[in-house]
């Protein structure tokens, strides 16, 4: 871990900023627009549209647009000019082809159709991204509009959930309300960091006092936001996140928004009584007719509780270790270990020993153990291990953001999280935080290597 600061900090920008671009015209006109609205309005997507099927739709409609003003051509080049790239459409593609020629337990005709569209629209968008990823100015044309829309959903959720809606609660765990009408906590917990850590590291070297300070803003309302939530996978996920700026570019460059990270978490911390207090008498008033007596206790895990740090421990693995034994016990045969029970099977075959029903495996790396066995396990590890080293090459040279987003997202689905090769999943949040930070990483990478 080095405190020095790089000389070339600057250097890594001015070479983005002046690398030839990939396509003759691709920085100007209709298509450079197109292309960068594409990719801001599905990111912003994962925010404020409704579900995957509204964000999907602005995702083809808007690519159609763009191969009708000639982007196909720039589309297909990401594949030319990244070997990163080519071998994560490859581990996709073999594991589509498995799963749709080897028999997977449940599966049915529509699992088949609807898998095929699932892989190739997550292909296509990972394509689109690392071309978007690849332009000069990505970092600002991409993440000011993410983290304003995380931000505005944040502060929304907040008024209606706390305020404003029927059944409104002070102090209940925070919840997206332009996902599904209120995203789950974790899932909103985890997009609600990935925002704060952009929003961290666009404060951080931001040099206009004004820019500065909306930053600054809207870093704390996300973090606020994600501390709300009470979830353990989104703390974890922020502080290993911020835990990689500093391996990358040592204490002296890390410490503001490391320091304004952990004064955000000790206040919140030490504002946790009174906020379960008014949640105690804000739920009481909501049942004045009622004789049962409302309690800390009796509200269970729906409010921030009095001591948050203590809670996290309490709360130990929540069952995800049951459900990793059982899909683990579910693999009887060489064959389950050597190529997994398909994308596509039915979850039945290892729920079916819980006493409650997941949905997912709550890990991607166990569901690419179960679903594509050893060897997809290991090419999906060897993929995020050579993504995750480019990444901290841009961030020795001075461009750490991706680095910290990828850390966050490795940490994210560490714990959480469906399948690693799907962009129609239940939690919905893995291409967010796991794919994003790595495709432009590699995108920028290949652009500062000329072919790399």
């Amino acid at each position: 871990m080095s405190d020095r600061t790089s000389s070339s900090t600057a250097g890594v920008t001015w070479r983005l900023a002046d690398a030839p671009v990939l396509a003759a015209d691709a920085d100007t006109g209709l298509r450079q627009t197109l292309l960068m609205t594409n990719a801001a309005g599905f990111l912003a997507g994962y925010y404020a549209m409704h579900n995957q099927w509204v964000q999907l739709a602005w995702f083809g409609l808007m690519t159609a647009a763009w191969f009708w003003a000639g982007g196909f051509q720039d589309f297909m080049q990401s594949l030319r000019r990244d070997r990163w790239l080519v071998s994560l459409v490859g581990l996709a593609s073999l594991l589509l082809f498995r799963s749709s020629i080897v028999e997977s337990p449940g599966m049915g005709i529509h699992d088949l159709w609807l898998g095929w569209l699932n892989t190739a629209m997550l292909v296509a968008a990972l394509m689109m991204l690392w071309q978007a990823g690849s332009r000069p100015r990505s970092v600002k044309a991409l993440g000011l509009p993410l983290v304003a829309t995380a931000c505005a959903a944040a502060a929304g959720s907040m008024l209606i959930f706390y305020f404003f809606s029927s059944g409104a609660m002070f102090g209940s765990r925070l919840n997206n309300w332009f996902i599904y009408g209120g995203w789950n906590s974790v899932c909103t917990g985890l997009t609600f960091g990935f925002a704060a850590t952009w929003a961290m590291y666009g404060w951080h070297h931001a040099s206009a006092r004004r820019e500065k300070l909306i930053w600054l803003l809207m870093s704390l309302t996300l973090v606020a936001g994600t501390l709300l939530t009470m979830s353990r996978g989104a703390f974890l996920a922020l502080v290993i996140g911020h835990a990689g700026l500093v391996i990358a570019r040592g204490w002296r460059d890390s410490l503001k928004p490391v320091s304004l990270l952990l004064a955000c978490i000790c206040i919140f911390q030490l504002s946790a009584p009174l906020i379960t207090r008014i949640a105690v008498w804000d739920a009481s008033r909501h049942q004045e007719n009622s004789a049962k007596v409302v309690t800390v206790n009796s509200l269970a895990d729906q409010i921030i509780v009095p001591n948050p740090a203590a809670r996290l421990v309490e709360r130990a693995d929540n069952g995800r270790f049951e459900i990793y034994g059982v899909a683990l016990q579910s693999m009887t045969t060489w064959q389950d270990w050597l190529w997994g029970k398909g994308l596509w099977s039915a979850n039945d075959f290892w729920s079916c020993s819980l006493h409650w029903y997941p949905e997912h495996l709550h890990s991607i790396f166990m569901d690419a153990l179960v679903r594509g066995g050893i060897p997809t396990l290991l090419g999906l590890l060897a993929i995020l291990g050579w993504g995750l080293g480019r990444a901290f090459v841009l961030a020795r040279e001075g461009e750490e953001l991706w680095f910290m987003l990828a850390c966050y997202g490795f940490a994210g689905v560490l714990f959480d999280g469906d399948s690693a090769f799907s962009l129609l999943t239940v939690p919905r949040f893995e291409v967010l935080i796991l794919w994003v930070p790595l495709v432009i990483a590699s995108a920028r990478y290949s652009v500062v290597r000329r072919g790399s």
